[in-house]
């Protein structure tokens, strides 16, 4: 299980606005044990998609982990000497569930004097959520290549197709860099590495085009040759670079996985998102 990173300074109950050293022990004298400061749960994709790498974020704690293979995960608080100026924190949060083109869901915590208090909010008695989370696909992305091989000496344009499709109702989709109604950029992460080659269709562009994505497949079309993007033999994903701004997210969100997460930047890659297709080879 990856471990929970503490991300910032804890100072805010989740969408209270309130400084959380100002809320009392509104639950009695409960006493709570330095043992209760870790909850766990599930999270799945309700397509049944892989669950795996779900984003899970407590507000004000901006506290996160992501869910392994089977949705699972842990989180836990830091020790109460580490939790802001003021000590231990009580309040009421939430518990934020994440992946880019779905929706947003999220569960409420108790904690009392800097640790978890079971048997309130959407917490059971053992510390584990009443029930598992289920996050619904509002926008589906998927890209092809054409070709989807070539040799290192191919000299021919390359095409990348992203056809996007919304699933619910629809979607509002940014396209930046976007010229003449095409895909501005796109990523090339190649397979069993951290190698990153980016491409731009028109370098520098300063635009961007927003689209309302309806149900109709919604295709963007993006070219490039190997003597503009020289990539090395071997396996890639290609991602298409475009931002959703389908639904409200609390303000931190974001910022919880990076400071570049929407930028044209090898950190938009940590943003949760299922994509489909986007497989490309140079041969060797």
């Amino acid at each position: 299980m990856k471990s929970v990173k503490i991300l910032a300074p804890l100072l805010l109950a989740a969408g209270s606005g309130l400084l959380c050293s100002c809320i009392s022990n509104p639950f009695g004298g409960n006493k709570i044990s330095e043992e209760k400061r870790k909850i766990s749960g599930s999270a799945w994709l309700a397509d049944q998609s892989n669950a795996k790498g779900i984003l899970v974020w407590m507000a004000g704690f901006n506290i996160s982990t992501f869910t392994d293979e089977n949705g699972g995960f842990e989180i836990n608080l830091p020790p109460k000497e580490s939790q802001g100026s003021a000590g231990a924190i009580s309040g009421v949060f939430n518990l934020y569930f994440f992946v880019a083109n779905y929706l947003l869901d999220s569960a409420q915590v108790v904690v009392q004097n800097g640790a978890f208090l079971y048997s309130r909010g959407d917490v059971n008695k053992n510390g584990k959520l009443n029930a598992p989370r289920t996050l619904q696909r509002f926008l589906r992305l998927s890209t092809v290549l054409l070709p989807p091989s070539v040799s290192p000496s191919f000299t021919s344009r390359i095409g990348v197709n992203a056809i996007l499709e919304a699933t619910i109702d629809s979607a509002t989709v940014i396209f930046p860099r976007s010229v003449g109604d095409l895909l501005g950029a796109a990523f090339f992460k190649r397979t069993g590495s951290d190698e990153v080659f980016i491409f731009e269709a028109v370098p520098g562009a300063n635009t961007r085009d927003v689209a309302l994505i309806a149900r109709t497949p919604n295709s963007r079309l993006l070219a490039f040759t190997l003597s503009l993007l020289p990539l090395p033999a071997g396996r890639y994903e290609v991602i298409p670079y475009i931002l959703l701004r389908h639904q409200p997210l609390p303000s931190g969100l974001l910022a919880s996985l990076g400071a570049n997460v929407e930028a044209l930047h090898s950190d938009y890659l940590k943003l949760p998102f299922r994509r489909e297709g986007g497989q490309f080879e140079v041969q060797p």
